[in-house]
Order: structure tokens, then C-alpha cells, then sequence
């Protein structure tokens, strides 16, 4: 892909300052505003990287040749450091401010991946739209992750600008390497049009807030829509946070294996699920919704093959704590038998805003494409109050519940459409996923959501913000990823003190009772840990923290 650099030859005819538009993203971030915006400082002016746009007709006919998933976004290979491509500013207070300008032309939105992504403490980097109407960041050292991989999400329209702000005076340098822009090209609002879409849903898709989902309001707030890259590619998909028996809200998260068929745990390292992405009403709204983004994941378990055999589900864990503000919920799940109507599957169709999805019949034990028999369950969607909601691409992966509010499957495909109303659809069976795709921990869910092996049938849901309160003393553990030892230093809380550290599969590795006061500096030793992942859990009594934890070699 060819990169073209103009020097002082872009030209703003005018600009918009910080307004009452202004629409801050829900990513993950420490809010706040660049030092551009702060000082009133327009656009630079002085250089632009501007980008070839792909060929959309070839990337249309690839489209219809393989409808599932749903690609929504071609990926433009870059090679850009962000420092050294950049323009150098010095703002009022003395600090420095390093921009760059990107353009794609035609592109409906646009997403950052990152090979290379630290931020030193004491740095802010943001990302905005040429209006200053959408704003991402501030990125800091909280969003490093051990992978050094980042993404962002959406930025609306094909012209974006990346601020790094320095502290003053100025500290070490960020390191950041943009490998790949995601140009989208279907699947999200167009900027240009006037229009209450935000993807390409169908309009007899019923919104998640209409009367058909008055008794799923807590079942919705585990349905995020996904972000997923695959190679050069970047596809919607739908899944669910999953509760476990241990009820300990491990960000556990289950889709459809074939949303990512050919993905690399690098890829997976930069899937974005975005939760809340829904009208607030019944209507479609005239504003897009903010939605709140979590980045990356990695492949606990799956049943192998995408759809091509077996129960096609995908489990993963997600690589970064949720917030307890974001009002999630982990479903609960049933493996017994056939599920008792009515249900509902919520999903993400074409990347659009939530929908919600009724059938009435019994769901019917069936195969996908002759595969092995009883792998998935049949359903036919009904008309309700507001529509005739089906699925379609970007629903692959997303939940079916009985009646009760139970889990019970993850779409794999159909023939369901709004212009085939009536033709069938196919989720990959819960039961199946728990222990028939493979006996051991990288088929099956049994081990993972039950891992103290007590032959739970079902499991109710839970929501985040229920039970232990969230610690909200400062926490900071050092290094994470870790060799041996570790420090937590935790300030503003005094009294009796709990840590545990347990694996992936939930055993206990690590337990100590100990007093604080005032701020502390606690030295741990893991020493004798393999390497792997952990959870930390820190409980006063009263509130809890959960943080993840990496042994390394």
C-alpha cells in the first residue's frame, strides 16, 4: 500500500473547536482533553499522510462469495512511528505535542492497530476526527498490556489525528508503532448521510429495548458486538460474558469459532468488543450510541475447524478488567435437555445496534451442513410487536436463552433473513460445548466453568456490580508480567487483608492474611508458579480487586 507524504500542502479552510457535540469515547481511557484542545490550538497544518484507498468493487464480489462472517473492514498495512512521522508543537505551558494526520479516502470509519504500544507514565495519546466532534484517550501507562498490541476503536469518516502529549519537561519516549489502519467500508453509519442506521441491519430487525425485550434487561448487558481481526480482514461478530460456578466474574466471553478462522493470538490481541452499543428507546436513535470498548483476548478453549465440525464455539478470556461502572452481566447457562420455550437470541446483525430476536416452537435438536447430529439447535423466529427479527451476518456467535434466561447456544448461521422470514436458524449447542467436541481443557467448557467439578445442570447469571464492592484504593502491582517475585502496593485503605492468587483453572496457588496501614509496599513470591496466567483477588472484607497476572519464563 503506498503512503504518500505532502508537506505543508494541507490546508484547513476551518476548523471546529471543542463544543457542546463533542462526543467523548467510552474505550477504556482517562478522559480528559489533548493540549491542543485545552490551548485552542487549530490543526496543524503543515503535513498529512494520505493513504491509497482499496478496490472496492474486488472487495464486494470477495464479500458475496463468503457472506459469513460479515467483513465490515479491509486492513491498509502501514509502518509508521507515530514520534518520528509527526509533527512537533510546543504548547504555552512548555510541553511538547507530537501530531499526525491520516486520510483514507471513502472510508466510512476508521481503526488503529498497533505492533508496538507503551506509553511512559506521565503521557497522554489521543485520537480525533478533523471536526473535533470525536474524541478517543487519553490513552496512558494503564492501557500498556504485556502483548505491547493495541487497537481502537471506530473513528468515524476517513480523515483522523493522533496527538501524543509530552509531560513537562519532557520523560521518556512512547513507543508507537502503527502496523495497520482498518478502512471500513460497510457495517457502520456513513458520516456523510443523514440517517438513523449504523450498520446494515435489515429493517424488520427489532431493537433490544422495544417491549420484546422488557424481561431480558440483564440477559443484554453480557451481548457485546466484536471486532474481529483476522489478518488483513476485520469482521463483526456477536458473543456473551459467561458466568462460571465459581461465580468469581473472571472476564470469561464465548462466540462462534469460524469468527476466527485464521485469526493468530496476535489478531486476537487486538479484537475489540464493544458493550452497550444500543438505542436507548424502542426508536432507532438519531445520535449513534456511545458504547463502552474493551481491547484484546486470547483462546482458552474452542471446538476446532470453525463451523466445519463440531459445535462451533469460541472461549475466551478478555485481557482486560471490566470496569464496574459498565453494568455488565455474566450469563448463566443450562446443559440439560431440550430448552423450554419462549427465547430470544440478542445479537449484533451487520455490526448495527443491538436487536432482539423471539421464537415461540421448541428448539430442535439438528446438525449444521451434515455434520455430526445434535451438535446445534434449530429455531424459526416469530413476528412480534415491533417486527420480525431474524439474524443475519454479524449475529455469528451471539446467544439464544430459554425462557428462564439461560444460555443455551451460540449462532453458527441460517438461512433467517428479512427477506426470508420463516427459514431456519442454527446455534451450536451449550451441552455439546460443555463436553462433546473433545475430552480435554482446549474442547471443552466443563473445565473451565466448572472447575471444582461439581456437575452443575445450570447456572444463573450475576451481575458486575453486585456482592463485593469494587476496591477502590489505589492498587498497582510490579513488574506484571512477572519472573519471581512480585510487589503490590496498595495506598488509602487500612485493616485486615486477603490475597489469593489463582490459575486459569481456578486453584488456589497462593493465599496470605495481613493488617495495613497507611500505604504499603507487599512483597509476594511466585516463584514457583509456571508460567501462565493468574488472577489476583485483594479482599478487605468489604470490597474486592481482581487483577490479572503473567508469569513469564
Amino acid at each position: 500500500m503506498n503512503i504518500n507524504l505532502f508537506m505543508r500542502s494541507l490546508i484547513f479552510v476551518s476548523f471546529l473547536l471543542f463544543g457542546s457535540s463533542f462526543q467523548i469515547s467510552a474505550q477504556i481511557s482517562q478522559g480528559g482533553l489533548p493540549k491542543t484542545f485545552s490551548y485552542s490550538m487549530g490543526p496543524d497544518e503543515q503535513g498529512l499522510l494520505t493513504l491509497d484507498p482499496p478496490a472496492l468493487d474486488i472487495l464486494r464480489k470477495e464479500d458475496d462469495q463468503s457472506p459469513v462472517p460479515y467483513r465490515f473492514a479491509i486492513n491498509l498495512p502501514v509502518d509508521l512511528d507515530i514520534i518520528s512521522s509527526g509533527i512537533r508543537t510546543t504548547t504555552p505551558d512548555g510541553s511538547s505535542v507530537w501530531r499526525l494526520t491520516l486520510k483514507a479516502a471513502g472510508a466510512l470509519a476508521l481503526t488503529l492497530y498497533f505492533d508496538d504500544f507503551e506509553i511512559p507514565e506521565g503521557g497522554s495519546f489521543f485520537i480525533y476526527n478533523p471536526a473535533r466532534t470525536k474524541l478517543l484517550g487519553a490513552y496512558t501507562f494503564r492501557n500498556n498490556e504485556p502483548q505491547r498490541s493495541f487497537a481502537t476503536e471506530l473513528i468515524p469518516g476517513d480523515q483522523l489525528t493522533m496527538e501524543y502529549d509530552f509531560p513537562y519537561p519532557d520523560k521518556a519516549m512512547p513507543r508507537l508503532h502503527l502496523s495497520e489502519i482498518a478502512y471500513a467500508y460497510r457495517g457502520v453509519r456513513d458520516p456523510n448521510k443523514n440517517t438513523d442506521d449504523f450498520g446494515q441491519a435489515g429493517k424488520c430487525e427489532v431493537n433490544v429495548n422495544c417491549s420484546e425485550g422488557d424481561n431480558w434487561q440483564l440477559q443484554k448487558k453480557g451481548v457485546a458486538r466484536i471486532a474481529a481481526k483476522v489478518g488483513f480482514s476485520t469482521y463483526w461478530c456477536s458473543g456473551s460474558l459467561i458466568n462460571n460456578v465459581r461465580n468469581d466474574r473472571k472476564p470469561y466471553f464465548l462466540t462462534a469459532d469460524h469468527c476466527r478462522e485464521g485469526a493468530t493470538s496476535i489478531d486476537l490481541n487486538k479484537w475489540i468488543f464493544y458493550f452497550s452499543y444500543e438505542a436507548t428507546d424502542c426508536p432507532n436513535p438519531t445520535d449513534e450510541p456511545v458504547s463502552k470498548s474493551l481491547n484484546g483476548a486470547h483462546i482458552i478453549a474452542n471446538s476446532g475447524n470453525g463451523a466445519s465440525q463440531g459445535s462451533d464455539f469460541l472461549f475466551l478470556l478478555l485481557n482486560q478488567e471490566i470496569p464496574v461502572t459498565w453494568d455488565v452481566f455474566f450469563n448463566g447457562w443450562s446443559r440439560e435437555g431440550a430448552p423450554i420455550a419462549p427465547g430470544v437470541g440478542i445479537h449484533h446483525p451487520q455490526g448495527d445496534i443491538k436487536k432482539i430476536s423471539t421464537y415461540f416452537a421448541s428448539l430442535e435438536s439438528s446438525s449444521w451442513n451434515g455434520q455430526p447430529p445434535l451438535t446445534h439447535w434449530k429455531t424459526r423466529w416469530v413476528e412480534t410487536q415491533h417486527g420480525h427479527s431474524v439474524t443475519e451476518g454479524g449475529s455469528s456467535g451471539s446467544p439464544i436463552f430459554d425462557n428462564e434466561g439461560h444460555l443455551v447456544g451460540t449462532l453458527t448461521g441460517g438461512d433467517s433473513s428479512c427477506d426470508s422470514l420463516y427459514s431456519a436458524d442454527y446455534y451450536g449447542r451449550f451441552s455439546y460445548h460443555w463436553d462433546k467436541n473433545g475430552s480435554d481443557s482446549l474442547r471443552a467448557l466443563k473445565y473451565w466453568l466448572d472447575p471444582d467439578n461439581t456437575n452443575t445442570m445450570s447456572l444463573k447469571g450475576i451481575p458486575l456490580s453486585v456482592g463485593d464492592k469494587p476496591l477502590v484504593s489505589a492498587v498497582k502491582v510490579t513488574p506484571n508480567p512477572f519472573t519471581g517475585k512480585v510487589t503490590i502496593e496498595i495506598s488509602g485503605l487500612n485493616g485486615d487483608l486477603t490475597l489469593k492468587v489463582r490459575d486459569l483453572m481456578g486453584n488456589e496457588v497462593f493465599n496470605k492474611n495481613l493488617s495495613l496501614i497507611g500505604q504499603n509496599a507487599i512483597p509476594i513470591n511466585l516463584e514457583t508458579l509456571s508460567p501462565g496466567i493468574y488472577f489476583l483477588t485483594i479482599n478487605s472484607g468489604k470490597s474486592t480487586r481482581v487483577i490479572k497476572l503473567i508469569k513469564q519464563r
